[in-house]
């Protein structure tokens, strides 16, 4: 059955990817969801998110849905999907292609199957629990540094302004003071893309949706790489912190990334 479901999100992701790509560098209309500078929608996110709802409806009807535009659908269902159509939305909104659209599965609190794509470099990223983790069908690995000093990472902020922002900022620096350098892509997903498959050797988080950051777990995960709370804890997909990196400097990483929580 996980073949039909990962059969099923891939061919979302590419058609909602062909919605992404159609509309960049078009005169496009965004607002402002909330009183966060950068909490914005285009029409693109509307047309992505309603494109993947209508796929999988078609063949999971029962199936429960939450994305981040239509929020949930719940219906009393084991199987709940998480969609971001366009998880990235301000690099588009300045022309920047850093944004992908993600897709995953959870059952019964577990995620078990997780699709990321990148329209613009035409990058299917797809795993499923148990199966290991792919690259357009080549399987991929996390990487294999065994020292901060050598790895490079990456942070997503959360949006609340509070005095707790400042102590993030804090850590982003003592992280790229350590070691090769310390990023901010502006899209979640992407960047559990990138720790999944190598290019990155951490990522960390606060406070971010589950549509941010589900299908990347389990394409962490899948690729041998390690994934749990700031403070150490297993992670839960409803849980306030995010921290993945490879087995071998996770607990000298968390020393570090759990002073976030210090607050």
């Amino acid at each position: 059955m996980t073949d039909k479901f990962l059969k099923v999100a891939i061919h979302a992701a590419e058609s909602s990817g062909k919605i992404v790509l159609d509309y960049f560098e078009k005169l496009h209309d965004f607002t402002q969801k909330t009183e966060n500078m950068r909490d914005l929608v285009t029409e693109v996110d509307l047309l992505s998110e309603r494109c993947i709802k209508e796929k999988i409806e078609r063949s999971f009807p029962n199936h429960s849905i939450i994305g981040e535009e239509s929020g949930a659908d719940n219906r009393n269902s084991d199987y709940r999907w998480h969609i971001d159509p366009l998880d990235g939305t301000v690099n588009y909104s300045q022309g920047i292609p850093l944004c992908v659209v993600s897709i995953a599965l959870e059952k019964c609190g577990e995620i078990i199957m997780g699709v990321i794509f990148n329209p613009f470099t035409e990058e299917m990223f797809f795993a499923s629990q148990g199966n290991g983790a792919f690259l357009n069908g080549k399987s991929i690995h996390v990487s294999t540094k065994k020292s901060i000093e050598e790895g490079l990472f990456v942070a997503a902020f959360s949006a609340l302004h509070s005095k707790e922002k400042m102590k993030e900022y804090e850590i982003f620096g003592k992280i790229n003071d350590v070691s090769r350098g310390a990023l901010r892509l502006g899209s979640a997903a992407l960047a559990l893309a990138f720790v999944a498959c190598g290019r990155l050797d951490g990522f960390w988080a606060k406070d971010l949706f589950s549509w941010d950051i589900a299908a990347g777990v389990v394409l962490v995960t899948e690729a041998g790489g390690k994934v749990s709370t700031v403070e150490g804890s297993s992670f839960i997909l409803d849980g306030t912190s995010l921290v993945a990196t490879n087995e071998n400097i996770h607990n000298d990483f968390l020393e570090i990334t759990k002073e976030i929580m210090a607050v």
